[in-house]
């Protein structure tokens, strides 16, 4: 998990906890959960000083979270401020706005991202509303 953690990436600690809480499933619950979400998201997060990391979970085949590129091909690819994702991750910021307002941005399967509700409650322990 600490090669998740990235420093200056505050959203490196919200990937590790997401690892940590996949890794901890019963194996039922975990095929609960990637049937529930079926799908692999590519996140590209911008952090102050303008650097980019990437980071994957992978809630379609294995349940992993990763970073950098995954080896598949990712369903959707979501690119926001670092800052900006932890306020999502933690529910203070509507992910339906963040989308409108530009700060956050899809590309792949749209409708995919609004199953990361599930993510940020079930795995993150944080509440997101997207």
């Amino acid at each position: 998990m600490s090669d998740i953690k990235t420093p200056g990436f505050q959203s490196s600690e919200v990937f590790a906890n997401i690892q940590q809480s996949v890794n901890a499933l019963e194996a039922g619950e975990k095929s609960k959960v990637l049937k529930q979400v079926n799908g692999i998201f590519e996140f590209v997060i911008k952090n102050g000083e303008g650097k980019t990391e990437t980071f994957t979970v992978d809630l379609k085949k294995d349940g992993k979270v990763m970073k950098g590129k995954g080896p598949g091909k990712a369903d959707a690819i979501i690119s926001i401020a670092d800052a900006d994702f932890i306020d999502l991750a933690s529910g203070k910021l509507n992910g339906q706005k963040a989308f409108m307002s530009g700060k956050l941005k899809i590309k792949g399967q749209m409708m995919l991202a609004t199953k990361l509700d599930t993510v940020f409650k079930n795995l993150a322990g944080n509440k997101a509303k997207l």
